[in-house]
Parts: structure tokens; sequence; C-alpha cells
């Protein structure tokens, strides 16, 4: 689409200081310099700017026309008026009778950096910085999708909050119902403490499988615990069957030996061995105590039947027939006492099954525990000892027969019931320890009570956490999108913006020697801070960069809402002074990058400039440094077309297109032609004629000019150029004057300086002329 083209600006100035009459155009571009030599009334227009300035911030002007107008008036009246091609932006109307000052300011912010701007904000105050500044700026149509955003963000935490908040109350319920209520769990208990819905949330990220054990069947257990006697009847311990008190070896030795037979009667081997024991006793009490009577019966045994039949049944005992039989009879005997242990075990451990079996069904985790009653090892056993006892009597019957022992082996079977008591004792063992330490047990199951309630809960309420989640995610998305949004849009308080672009400019200036404490409003050298001040701290230099970084920090102060930033028109009255060359160069670099973008982010960065969303703002340059507009030409801080000189002719100024570099020397000689073809002397005359001379002598004969002196005694002797002037000798050694030296000496000072600039530089005053009458 196609659009107008800019008009110019101009200024019309009527009686301001040594401005009679100023009727001149600048270009249309956003940024224009301009020169003027001391005396010219450069402090006169940038103090007007200023008072626009105050007048835009609603500050008192009223001495604006005892400030500007000149005395030269004739009605004591003066004006003052920047347009944009035909509208005005700001005006003045001054009136010397009353001081009545009409001030107008039209869609414009001017903002100017002056001497004043320094005194009032920073000398004054010893440069510790203002940081009570409490206006906001506004959200404009520029913003609306920051406020959409921030809406849209706020809305959904308030749907992902309420969502959570009912389903932590359904938590917080079911925890105390389930766990505290119905479960017995102390709410101190570390574990349920520590459960929460947050929690859950980030421990089950999908659907958990259900639990091995429910809460429900947890609590049972829990119940049970509570369910133990007071006085447990405990299992106890059952004793080992003994295995140190039978020979196998023996006996396998007493069935392989063969042994005769007795001559004794086969009758009275019979009623011996019906009643063994009987006889045995009786034979031997007769043959130990030589008895002549029975020691049963008490008759007689010397007649010879009676004795024939004892000597008989002694015979018999004596012999080795019935030695073999006793030790058959003694292993016989032994396996019986082994049955008898048996019986006593199986006793034991039917007893011991029983309460077990009664105790455990208290204690959840012996619930699955089982002891074992041994029957098919005690059979085992029982089916050997059978065995063994079988082969003796079968032995016994038949002693000259040899015997083995039978195929079932009673020590492995002994061993396998031990086995069984071993095991039994041990489990019976572990459940005592468990009742007596049921409380340990209790808590181990409101353990897991805890987790196995927090896994149950998000099974049963899943589809709620995942809407929950998604609103979550929600809120993320929309929190991002603010994020981004205010990356590209400053914080709406100005007091921040100030702070942080006041930051931005001290790195770019100083990097990290003077740092900005934005959250005390501190000026620091480093990270401390300036124990003696900052004014007694800084040098004149940094001072001055430092008074430029914060006023340009300072717009942000006279903005009300984003799109005030593009009513911001900048004016720089010599924003390099003479104490602060060292920053030139950085001081012109920022005033070419300078950008605020249409979130009113100031940055110097000329790469975000595009022109639209991103622009150089409008701004004006005044200076009388030569350096300075050679410095700001050269590295194009404005276009070549928009530099001007501000001329007099003595009655009227005007402003004139100044394209190409000034070169100090040919400043100063202006100056000291002008003088020498009648313009009256000022304050730089006899600086510029000591600089011109110094300079022709070193350029032109740098071997005769050590210094101005030994210049001087060359022309003189040499040349055969006297120069008169006391002024010049006074020069050369170095004089200082407590008054401003008579106008006639400076003239024929400068008479005499142009003499020798003809005599050593041929064609510099040719130039100086045309540039002159320019």
């Amino acid at each position: 689409m196609n659009t107008a083209p800019k008009p110019k600006f101009s200024l019309s100035v009527r009686h301001l200081g040594p401005v009679f009459t100023l009727d001149g155009e600048l270009t249309k571009n956003n940024q224009n310099l301009v020169f003027a030599r001391n005396g010219t009334g450069k402090s006169f227009l940038s103090r007007a700017f200023r008072y626009l300035d105050l007048h835009g911030q609603s500050e008192d002007v009223s001495d604006a026309a005892f400030s500007l107008v000149s005395d030269e008036s004739n009605d004591g009246s003066g004006s003052f008026a920047f347009s944009r091609g035909p509208t005005a932006m700001g005006t003045l109307n001054l009136q010397k009778v009353g001081n009545a000052v009409t001030a107008t300011v039209n869609d414009t912010i001017f903002h100017v950096f002056s001497e004043d701007f320094v005194q009032e904000e920073l000398r004054e105050r010893k440069y510790e910085l203002d940081g009570e500044i409490e206006n906001q700026i506004a959200v404009d149509s520029e913003n609306i999708k920051l406020d959409d955003a921030t809406k849209a963000l706020e809305e959904a935490r308030e749907k992902a909050s309420g969502a959570y908040n009912t389903l932590e109350r359904q938590f917080t319920e079911a925890k105390e119902a389930e766990l505290n209520a119905k479960a017995g769990i102390n709410k101190q208990l570390r574990e349920y403490k520590a459960l929460s819905l947050e929690k859950l949330m980030e421990t089950f990220q999908e659907k958990p499988e259900a639990p091995k054990q429910s809460l429900a069947d947890i609590i049972k257990d829990l119940d049970s615990l509570k369910a133990i006697p007071a006085e447990p009847v405990y299992p106890g311990q059952v004793e080992a069957v003994a295995t140190d008190d039978f020979d196998l070896d023996a006996l396998a030795s007493s069935l392989d030996r063969l042994t005769s037979p007795s001559s004794v009667s086969d009758a009275i081997k019979k009623k011996i061995d019906s009643h063994h024991g009987f006889y045995e006793e009786g034979a031997k009490i007769v043959r130990d105590e030589h008895r002549t009577e029975c020691p049963f019966c008490e008759q007689g045994i010397t007649n010879p039947d009676p004795k024939a039949v004892i000597d008989a049944y002694i015979e018999y005992f004596e012999d080795e027939e019935e030695k073999h039989k006793a030790e058959l009879r003694d292993f016989f005997r032994k396996l019986k006492q082994r049955e008898t242990q048996l019986d006593q075990a199986e006793t034991k451990l039917a007893r011991q099954k029983s309460r077990y079996d009664d105790l455990k069904r208290h204690v959840p985790s012996k619930r699955d525990t089982e002891v074992n009653d041994g029957a098919d090892e005690l059979k085992t056993v029982r089916d050997a000892i059978s065995a063994l006892k079988s082969t003796i009597e079968h032995k016994a019957a038949s002693l000259g027969t040899v015997a083995a022992l039978p195929a079932e082996d009673l020590p492995a079977g002994i061993a396998k019931i031990n086995a069984v008591i071993k095991d039994n004792n041990s489990k019976a063992e572990a459940l005592t320890s468990a009742v007596e330490k049921a409380d340990e047990e209790r808590k181990s199951l409101q353990r897991e009570a805890c987790a196995v309630f927090e896994r149950e809960f998000a099974i049963s309420n899943w589809p709620s956490i995942e809407s929950l989640r998604a609103l979550k995610a929600d809120v993320l998305v929309k929190q991002g999108n603010v994020n981004e949004l205010e990356k590209s849009s400053p914080s709406a308080q100005a007091r921040d913006r100030v702070a942080e672009t006041f930051e931005l400019l001290l790195k770019e200036f100083f990097a990290e020697k003077y740092v900005f404490d934005k959250t005390n409003f501190v000026l620091k050298r480093g990270d401390k801070e300036m124990a003696r001040g900052p004014h007694r701290t800084l040098s004149d230099g940094e001072k001055t960069a430092i008074a430029f970084c914060y006023f340009i920090a300072c717009a942000h102060k006279k903005v009300v809402t984003g799109s005030d930033y593009k009513k911001l028109f900048f004016v720089f009255d010599d924003p390099v002074t003479s104490m602060s060359y060292d920053f030139v160069f950085t001081i012109a670099q920022t005033l070419k990058n300078l950008n605020i973008s249409d979130q009113g982010e100031i940055s110097i960065n000329p790469g975000k400039i595009d022109g639209n969303s991103c622009w150089k703002p409008e701004l004006l340059l005044l200076t009388h440094s030569s350096y300075f507009f050679n410095i700001s030409l050269t590295n194009r801080v404005v276009e070549d077309n928009a530099a001007f000189a501000l001329h007099s002719d003595g009655k009227s100024h005007s402003l004139a297109r100044l394209n190409k570099y000034i070169a100090p020397f040919q400043q100063q000689l202006i100056d000291i032609y002008e003088v020498a073809n009648g313009k009256d002397p000022d304050h730089r005359t006899a600086n510029s004629i000591r600089s011109v001379l110094e300079a022709i002598g070193r350029f032109c004969r740098p071997d005769k000019s050590d210094s101005l002196t030994d210049f001087v005694k060359h022309l003189a002797g040499d040349e055969y150029m006297t120069l008169k002037s006391v002024l010049i000798n006074s020069l050369c050694h170095g004089t200082y004057y407590d008054e401003t030296p008579p106008p006639d000496d400076l003239v024929l000072a400068c008479t005499e300086t142009l003499v020798v600039v003809e005599r050593y530089a041929v064609g510099q005053l040719e130039l100086i002329k045309k540039a002159a009458k320019t």
C-alpha cells in the first residue's frame, strides 16, 4: 500500500538568546544532527526543548520567558516552534512582561538530555538514582495478545485447581476412612503422613496393576493380630530321637555269628525261653549263694531229682547259646525302647502341630506356613525297627544259621524324622517370636496398607487422574505461551523497565566494572557498594557516560501506554564533553543502534530493527564538538544528508547542510580569519591561535617545533617573521591570564597567525575564505 512521504522537521525561533530569527528545515529522517559553534545559541535551543519536556510532564515552566527571551527583543517577546511538516509538535510563546508563558505539546513526548537534566536528576542527588518510580505502563492494543494469554492461563489454572482440590478432598477422605478408621493406622505413621495426591500422580504415570493383596485383606490381617490371646499357648519344642545307643554294626556281627546248641534238653530250653527272666534270676541266686533251698518255693534242692533240674538250668545259662541269645535280646530290648521314643515323639509332634495351627491364624505372615506331623517318617522308622526285630527273632531261633541286616535303613529313617522335628522346631520358634513381636508385624502391615491404598485409589480414580493431568498439561502450554509473549513484552512497571534498560546500557559502556542493583536501585562498583558515594568515586567522564545511559532509561518514566513509545522525541545537547572522550565511540554507536519495540523494549541491538515492530526513535543531536560531529558522520549515526550547521550572520540564523567532516584546525582557523576581518574575538580566540600555530609548526617544521617557543624563535631567526603580539609570546611561555586579553591584542595575534599560515600552508586560507562565506 502506498503511503505519503513523511514531511520534514523544521525549527522556527524568534528572539531566544543570541538567536534573533531562525527558520530552518531539517530532513524527514527520524535522526538529525546539528553542529553549532559556541556562542551561536545552541544551548538556548536545547533549553527550549527542555521546557517543552517539562511542560509535557506538567512541571512548572513559568520562568521560561526570563531564561530564554533575548535582551535585544524590542517588545520582550520570543517564540519557539518545532514542527513536522505543517503540524507543530511543540511551541513556546514567551513574554518577559509578567513572565507569560504559553506552551503546547501535540502528540509528542519530548525527552531532552542537557546540563539541566544532569544537574537535576543526578548531580543534586550525588548520583544516587531515584527509585521512587510508581507509574505503570498500561497494556494497550499492541499487548492484547499477552492480556488474552494471561486470562487464558488464569482460567486454565482455575480449572486445574478445582479438579485437583476435588480429587484431593476425595483422596483425604478415603485415606482417613480406610486407613485411620478401619485399619487403625496412627496418623503420625511416616508412610501415612507421606500419602498425598501429588505424590500419587508422580508415582503412577500409567494405570497400575491391582496389588497382590487387597486393602480389605490387609485390614483382616490387622484384625487377626488384634485377636492374639493375652496368654497364647505356644507350639513348644520337640526333642530329637536318639541315635547313639544302638550299634548296628554290633548287631550285624551278632547275626553273622554261628553258635552251637546247648546239650540241655529242649524241654528245659522251652521252659526257660518262655520265662527266661524268671529262670535266669533263680539260677543266678542258687549259683552265687550256694542255696540248698529253692529261692522261690523254699523246698530243698539237694535231692537228686530237683538238683539235677536246677543244675541243668545253671548249665544252660552258662552255655554259649544262652549268651548269644542274651545278646540278641539286648538288641531287641533297645529297639523296643526306640519304639517307645517314637510313640512319644509322635504325640509331641501332634500336639506341636495343633498348637501351631491354632496360633498361626492370628499372625498373617505365618498363616501360610505348615508344620509336619511326621506320620510318613515315623512309619518308615517303625517299619525299619519291625524288620530288625523280626530278623533278631529269627536269628535267636536259629543260632547256627547266618542272618543279615534287613534292607530297611534305620539311621536314615531316624535322620528324616529328626529333620522334620528340627524344621518344625524352627517354625515354632519363628511363630513364637512373631507373636511376641506382633507390634512390628502390625506396623509392617500398616505400611503395606498405605502403599496398597495409594495403588487402589489410583486404579479406581484413574479417569479423574488422567483428566487432571490433561488440565495441568494445558496450564503448562498456556504458561509457555505467556512466557514467550512476556519475553517480547517488558514489565508493565516503569521502574522495572528503567532498571533493565539502565543495566543493559551500563554493560555496554562498562562491562562489569559498574553494575546496577535493580532491587535496591543502587549503582555499585563490581559487587560492592561505593563507600564514598558515586559522586566521589566516579570520574567526570564516567559521570557523563552514566548520565547518558540513565537519561535513555528514563524514557520509560514518561510513557503511559505502550503506544506512547512512538510519540517519544529525543533531544541530545552535547552528549559528549571533553571529559568523556573515552566514551565518544560508545555513545555514538549507542545513538546509531538505539531502537524501541512496539512492546516498549529499548535495545541497542541493530538486528532487531525492522521498521515496523521495532524502529529507531526520532531524535535531534545538537553539538559544538567537531570531534563528536565527525565520529557521528563517520559511523553513520545519522544519514549523510541529515547533518547541519547552525550559522549566524549577526542578524539571523540559518541551518545549512554539512555533509563534510569538520576538522578542528579548520574550525579554529575560521575563527582566527573572522576575527582578523572584523568579527569580535571571544573566549575561544586565544586557544585557537595557540592550536593553529602548534599545528603549523609540528606538521611543516617538526625539526624546529619541540615547543611553540622554539617555533616562534625559528620564525624570527630563520624566516625573518617577527611576531609582535604580546599574546603569542605569552602563549609560548604557557601564561595563564587572570583576565581576558584586550581585543586589540587578540586581533593583532590573529593577523600575525594568518601570515604564518599563508607562508607554511599555501591554499589553506583560500579554503577557509570559502568556508567562512558558506
